[in-house]
Parts: C-alpha cells; structure tokens; sequence
C-alpha cells in the first residue's frame, strides 16, 4: 500500500469528518476580482507551478514561455541544466520572445538583442557603449526556482515557500513513478474553461456527484466503505479499489482488460487500486496500475481558467508490447476525455448559480477533501482575519487557525 494509508481498514470508517461540514469559501471568493486578485498575491505567488515535460527541454537552447501571477517567465535548457528566468527584457520591456516553445542558441531580446546569461546577467548588448556607465545588477533577469519530479518540470515565482518535495509529501514517491522512466505521454489537451479556478478543483476532491454526472461511466461513487481519505498540510489523497464502480459493466470491463495488458505485456501483477492526490492549490493526479494523469487548473481571471491534461500510459519492454501498451493508453486517454467533458458541461452552471446565491453552502461528510482544501486557502492570509464581501456587500469576519480545536476534522490529519 502506498505510504499514508492503512494496511488494514478492520471495518473503520474512512471518512474523518463526524458530521457535516460547512462551506468556508463565500460565493464570491468565486466570482470577485478582489478575491481574484488576493490569491494571486497570497496563493498562487508561493505555490509550484508545472510549465513543461522535461522532453520538451531535452537539447541545450529548447525552452518554453508561461505566465504565472501576471509574470511571463521563461524555462530554458541552458548548456544541459533547466533555467527559469523573467521573459522581459531589463532594457525596453519587450518579451524576449512570444513563442510558447522553441530552440534558439541564445538567451536574446528578440527587439534589440540583449542577450543573458543563466545567472540573469547582461551577457552581450549591442553598442554597449551607449549604455555606459551600466549597473549590471540592476540590468539582471530575475530568476525562480526549478524542480523536477519524474518527466514534469515545476517552477515557483518565491524563494521563501517550501520546496517541492514538502508540498508535494508522501505523494512524491508515486508521482515520480507515475511520471517516470516506463511512462510515455499518450494525451496532451487544454480546455479553456468560463468559470473559476476552484471548481473543476473541487469538482475532482468528490465522488458524491457521480451517480448524478457519470451514470453512463461510473454509475455510483465506491462510498465510505471503499474510501480512503488522507488529508494533508499541503494536499490530500483519496484511494478505492477497483473497478471504481463494480456496478458499471464498462468500468468492470475497462479493469479486466487493464489488469491483463499489465500483466503480459508489462510483466507486472495488477494492484486493482486507484489513487487521486491534491497538491494545493492546483494540481491534480490520478493513478492506475496502467494510467498516469495530471489535471493543472491555471487560473486565468476571477471567472475563467484553463485545464490543461496530461495523461501518461505504460511501456512496454519489446517493439510489440510498447505498440500495444500506446494503443491502451490511446484508448484508456479516450476514455479520460469523455469523463472530463461530462463534468465540463455542468461548470459554467456551478458559476451561473455561484453569482446569484444568497447561501453559504454547506458540504456532506464525504466532502471533507473540499473542507480541508478551503481550510488551507483561508490560512494563506497573514493575518487572523479573513475579510470578504458577501453577496450583499456586507464584510463578513471569519476567524480559523490550522490548529482549530473546535474543527469538525479535529479527529486527526491521517490515519
């Protein structure tokens, strides 16, 4: 079993909450620019962010451009070792470049051609003699913090938070081999999506609404008695057997035919388990014994985002097996789509519905990965309380530590 769930359920139940929850986030933490604006500055300014595959930055002079908090930054494979660094030029405030992705031998403006070491430093500018005298320092590129986990590349804007390795946990070891050696990419899409960030986040921490959303895939979500929950300082996890829904004669056969294209053509024996971790705020993975997905929610305004999907399948070890295990995967990724569209189509409602309502929301026992999510968000603010307008406009106080006594999870964290 991976580390942080039990080896032995014993016929306890796994959710921790005792009772119903309450909905801490407001509706217009869904919907106002001010809110918007605050978590850029307290949330996401301090979070990882994935930008890229590793694949993508394999040769020296390969990089890609993302704009994370309103920053364009850009990650580059300079001589072997990947950079992230600001993509405006210190001179005119040009883009170095607009690309998304490319090769180029140089760190160079494409206006007037400054050019820029990994360090951020001026390396070579045109007529250099016009510039004298130039303080370098403050000509110099800032630069953020790369890590890797696996294949995927990550980069956070403050040298101050955490590293990945905490904010990611005990999901760290499974991500890695998800995403690691024997695992090629068989989906890459973005969805633009008119809604706030937070609920295709929250959407995906419950199966409560399955039976409603899914009838055709899933039919009905594996319940308390098949549910594992860990929940986190920084994320948290969720685990069932499978099939997820042994009452759905697609999902039974999907796992029968999975457990036996792993066996022969991988040499490996079926876990029969699926595994959901949230890394706050934005980051999503899913895992089978075959199939390997990251769900990043970028946030793109108080009421838009983009879902970009990454879904990743096994190889195999012979010419044969690794045409057969991508063909799974092709199929396993047509599968992933058409569960995600079924929830895309009822966002833009979830939004509609959030501008006008005048109630606080409450959440089911089964929820409580959303309660913990929204707890985390309210404890980024430095200070105690927590200032938001309501539906009327009216300011609404709030106060909430981690350390609560009186919280409905006060049970514990783990099990």
């Amino acid at each position: 079993m991976p580390p942080g769930f039990p080896n032995d359920r014993n016929g306890v139940a796994m959710f921790h909450a005792r009772e119903r929850l309450p909905h801490l986030l407001p509706p217009t933490a869904y919907t106002s620019e001010s809110f918007f604006s605050w978590e850029r500055s307290n949330v996401f300014s301090r979070s990882w962010h994935f930008v890229a595959l590793q694949s993508e930055l394999s040769k020296p002079g390969h990089f890609v451009t993302v704009e994370i908090c309103e920053q364009p930054i850009q990650v580059r494979n300079i001589d072997g070792t990947i950079h992230a660094v600001s993509n405006v030029c210190a001179h005119r405030h040009c883009l170095l470049t607009s690309q998304r992705s490319g090769s180029s031998p140089k760190l160079r403006c494409q206006y007037h051609g400054w050019e820029y070491e990994a360090t951020g430093a001026t390396a070579r500018i045109p007529l250099a003699q016009h510039f004298a005298p130039l303080d370098r320092h403050s000509a110099k590129l800032d630069t953020y913090r790369i890590a890797t986990v696996g294949q995927l590349v990550f980069v956070n804007l403050d040298s101050k938070a955490p590293d990945l390795k905490t904010c990611f946990g005990e999901s760290l070891t499974e991500i890695e081999r998800g995403f690691g050696d024997g695992w090629e990419p068989v989906l890459y899409r973005e969805f633009p999506q008119p809604v706030n960030w937070k609920i295709p986040i929250e959407n995906s921490l419950e199966a409560y609404h399955v039976p409603a959303v899914h009838p055709g895939t899933f039919k009905v979500d594996p319940g308390e008695e098949r549910s594992e929950h860990v929940l986190g300082e920084y994320g948290s996890s969720f685990q069932s057997t499978l099939p997820f829904a042994p009452q759905s004669a697609m999902d039974a056969w999907f796992q029968k035919i999975e457990g036996r294209v792993l066996k022969t053509l991988v040499g490996c024996n079926p876990t029969a388990t699926y595994q959901q971790h949230h890394v706050f705020p934005n980051i999503l993975f899913s895992f089978t014994d075959m199939v390997s997905l990251l769900h990043v929610i970028r946030p793109t305004g108080p009421q838009t985002c983009l879902s970009i999907v990454y879904q990743f399948g096994r190889m195999g070890k012979t010419l044969f097996s690794r045409q057969c295990c991508r063909l799974w995967g092709y199929h396993a990724a047509s599968i992933t789509l058409n569960i995600l569209k079924e929830d895309f189509r009822l966002y833009p409602d979830i939004q509609s519905g959030l501008k006008a309502s005048q109630h606080s929301g409450m959440l089911g026992r089964c929820e409580e990965r959303i309660y913990q999510f929204q707890r985390w968000m309210k404890n980024q603010s430095s200070t105690e309380a927590w200032l938001i307008s309501s539906p009327r406009d009216v300011v609404v106080e709030t106060k909430m530590t981690c350390e609560d006594s009186s919280s409905p999870l006060s049970r514990g964290t783990s099990h």
